[in-house]
């Protein structure tokens, strides 16, 4: 994903006649932005209703002071998830909404992997080549991803007023080759959490194949066994992670997770152009595309979404992607893992006592 994938977002949005919900965690000023600010002044001024929500952490540091205030002034409904500022506790600070949704007229909706900030879009370069993945998506289940949106906007709200859900439900006569099964989770839902489950179910049912992007691998034991245990049962279970990472601490835990999983015969691959933050598996049954790492921060921290899918083309797609992740990228060896750095081998086991806050 990249610039050319936010055209179908700009054209989605110019199309727009009745109303846009964005949800974002990072929003960044800068080209990507200016874009996107552009066309919603201009729906703006053509009557359409524009709700605007975004995670304040996410936002803070790349975004100018006034900025809420600043759209606000310009007519745009703005939420921000839980504030940061010096009152709030650093336990409450840890629960983020880590949701991307976009939603135009209740016909087109997008999730996924990105955010709104130009690396995102490969305009400017952090870590290498920039590699996310976003689904878009039409019919009904835009309804689902049109809910999750307004149960967040209502969470975030200083009052009680309740909105009309059904006044945003808008009839489709799609009729398309794919099942969608929108899915959202938070720490609301703990400790039983459906997107946490929903994975351990594609992890267990797969037969042939089961291949998984993730830009942190910070997972519990028995999500390892399940790997491993789904490996020993002939699946092709295949991972790829990050060469350049964003955080160095995330590389060095991900990393010291790859030991027990290669040696129980999973495959593991780094992305070697630069960072992966593509959140996506895909088996023979079903693929999921959304907001989701495989680490401790996303099954129990933070909220997310995603969209569950099965379908024949879709599912080729996808795996079509990793295919192309596989050839360019680095199959890691237990050997290799053996001879990493000494100081990473000092380090690693600290720093996985404290892999839950990360």
């Amino acid at each position: 994903m990249g610039e050319d994938a936010f055209e179908d977002i700009f054209l989605a949005l110019e199309r727009a006649e009745h109303f846009i919900f964005i949800d974002f965690f990072i929003v960044a000023e800068g080209a990507l932005w200016d874009k996107v600010h552009e066309i919603l002044k201009r729906k703006l001024s053509q009557g359409v209703e524009i709700k605007f929500l975004y995670d304040d952490f996410g936002a803070a540091v790349r975004t100018r002071k006034f900025f809420q205030q600043i759209l606000e002034h310009e007519g745009i409904e703005v939420r921000i998830f839980n504030p940061v500022h010096k009152y709030t506790g650093e336990l409450y600070m840890n629960y983020r909404s880590h949701q991307k949704i976009l939603v135009v007229d209740g016909e087109v909706g997008f999730t996924g992997g990105f955010n709104l900030a130009d690396e995102y879009a490969n305009l400017i370069e952090r870590f290498g080549v920039w590699k996310d993945t976003g689904v878009r998506i039409i019919g009904d289940a835009v309804w689902g991803l049109t809910v999750v949106f307004l149960q967040m906007w209502e969470a975030c709200g200083t009052d009680d007023k309740h909105i009309d859900y059904l006044k945003y439900k808008m009839l489709s006569d799609v009729q398309g080759d794919t099942w969608c099964q929108v899915i959202s989770d938070g720490p609301a839902n703990n400790p039983n959490n459906p997107i946490e489950s929903v994975y351990n179910q594609m992890i267990t049912f797969s037969d042939e194949y089961l291949y998984i992007t993730t830009p942190y691998l910070i997972i519990e034991d028995y999500m390892k066994q399940s790997l491993i245990e789904a490996a020993r049962r002939g699946v092709d279970v295949r991972i790829v992670t990050p060469n350049i990472p964003d955080k160095k601490y995330a590389k060095l835990l991900t990393n010291y997770n790859y030991g027990i999983l290669l040696r129980g015969g999973v495959r593991i691959y780094e992305y070697t152009p630069g960072f992966i933050h593509a959140k996506q598996v895909v088996t023979e049954n079903a693929a999921i595309v959304g907001t989701i790492n495989m680490d401790y921060r996303s099954f129990y921290l933070h909220y997310e979404n995603g969209v569950w899918m099965s379908g024949k083309r879709v599912q080729e797609t996808i795996r079509k992607d990793f295919e192309e992740l596989f050839a360019t990228g680095k199959e890691i060896t237990y050997e290799e893992w053996e001879n990493r750095p000494v100081r990473w081998k000092m380090v690693q086991p600290v720093l996985n006592l404290f892999s839950t806050l990360f």
